[in-house]
């Protein structure tokens, strides 16, 4: 008789690891089939719930920035407070505990807690309530079980989450990577280098996309007009919003309207697509190589420094940046004489701008006397030298704009 009831346990105990094993095998192939986190945590609760008999569960998981409850049945429900209490109790626990009468009051619903942990990490937990722990080798078979799923389900889940994260920055660094082309096509192929004047840019993107922007634009032979602009914000939305800013700049450009209306017009133009919610510093300049006329309107950008053959000038009549109101209040033209040997040095403030505790690394009058120092130079070797001069402060300090420089010099 007894020789019969043990062969009988020890049927039943086969065919509960056999159940046990399929169990295993069927979240193995869950997970191995692409089936989302959702429908894993459906089957595991289908598992402690009619195998194990598990009368009360809560599962919860750790996965991205903050802890969730995937699964929870036979429990009350709780509100946002009651359940950041129960998850902060359940994260005193490093090690499967046996729950009692001398268990705090919010677990008097379980008998069991089981952490589940990866490389030494905590990924979740599980409470089992109105389940049997009298027999102990029955119960810490249970506990490798519902480790063993739980781990499976989490580190798939993870996984998956990387997998998806690291698609992501993917896609976004492949838009990034053609808005900045697409930004680059903006800007201008071929400035002047000739008998009458030099032009050279610099163009500096802090991060593939910036929110700088310059252009020049022949208008004839003894006429062009040139700018330096900086929009609020940055990335794909500041691109977007400076290549309205050239189409606009450049149909208005050939209607040869005096400058003050040329900029009110440009600048109903920006706050038709913005509606005020973003601004743009703008210096716009129209010169005229024959009569060696400049005429320029600062609309709140950084003061372009010219260098006139006998002094420094800061560039700052004007008005105020576009795009914040419908009508700009006032606009001023500004009008400068350049002879001979004259620079023009234009700027965007990523130039000036380091940390915000850190004003006077490199400021405004730093540049008026780098170019008072450097004015024999020509364009393209003067930008390169304040490049290189700018660069050898970004060791020390932090920087975090994109820098735009347009330099001009007549003959």
């Amino acid at each position: 008789m007894n020789q019969a009831n043990d062969q009988q346990d020890i049927l039943e105990l086969l065919i509960k690891r056999q159940v046990e094993l399929n169990s295993l095998l069927e979240i193995t192939r869950a997970v191995n089939s692409n089936q989302s986190k959702e429908t894993l945590f459906q089957m595991t609760e289908l598992i402690l719930r009619n195998q194990l008999r598990v009368g009360k569960l809560r599962i919860f998981s750790h996965l991205g920035a903050s802890w969730t409850q995937p699964i929870s049945y036979g429990v009350q429900v709780l509100d946002d407070d009651e359940l950041a209490e129960l998850i902060f109790m359940v994260c005193s626990y490093q090690t499967v505990t046996l729950l009692d009468t001398s268990s705090p009051a919010i677990l008097s619903d379980f008998q069991l807690l089981i952490p589940v942990a990866y490389k030494n990490q905590i990924l979740g937990y599980v409470l089992l309530g109105k389940y049997d722990v009298s027999n102990a080798e029955q119960v810490e078979i249970d506990v490798k079980l519902i480790q063993t799923i739980i781990n499976v389900i989490m580190v798939a889940a993870e996984n998956r989450h990387l997998y998806e994260e690291r698609l992501q920055k993917e896609r976004l660094q492949r838009d990034l990577e053609v808005a900045s082309e697409a930004q680059e096509m903006l800007l201008p192929r071929k400035l002047p280098d000739n008998e009458r004047i030099s032009m050279a840019a610099t163009y500096m993107p802090h991060r593939n996309i910036g929110g700088d922007y310059y252009d020049y634009i022949e208008l004839s032979k003894d006429e062009f007009m040139f700018c330096v602009a900086d929009v609020s914000g940055k990335g794909i939305a500041a691109a977007l919003l400076m290549a309205n800013f050239q189409a606009s700049v450049r149909t208005l450009a050939f209607q040869h309207q005096p400058l003050d209306i040329l900029m009110q017009n440009i600048n109903r133009a920006i706050f038709d697509i913005t509606h005020g919610e973003k601004h743009i510093t703008l210096f716009l300049g129209y010169y005229n190589l024959a009569t060696r006329t400049l005429r320029y309107v600062n609309s709140g950008h950084n003061a372009p420094v010219l260098y006139n053959g006998t002094e420094i000038k800061e560039l700052k009549t004007g008005s105020m940046m576009i795009g914040i109101f419908e009508e700009l209040p006032f606009v001023k033209v500004g009008t400068e004489q350049l002879p001979s040997g004259s620079v023009v040095l234009n700027y965007t403030d990523g130039l000036i701008e380091f940390d915000q505790e850190e004003t006077d690394v490199f400021n405004e009058e730093d540049v008026a006397k780098f170019l008072l120092e450097h004015h024999e130079l020509g364009p393209k070797v003067l930008n390169a030298l304040l490049i290189d001069k700018i660069q050898s402060m970004f060791i020390r300090h932090r920087h975090d704009d994109d820098i735009t420089l347009l330099t001009f010099k007549t003959f």
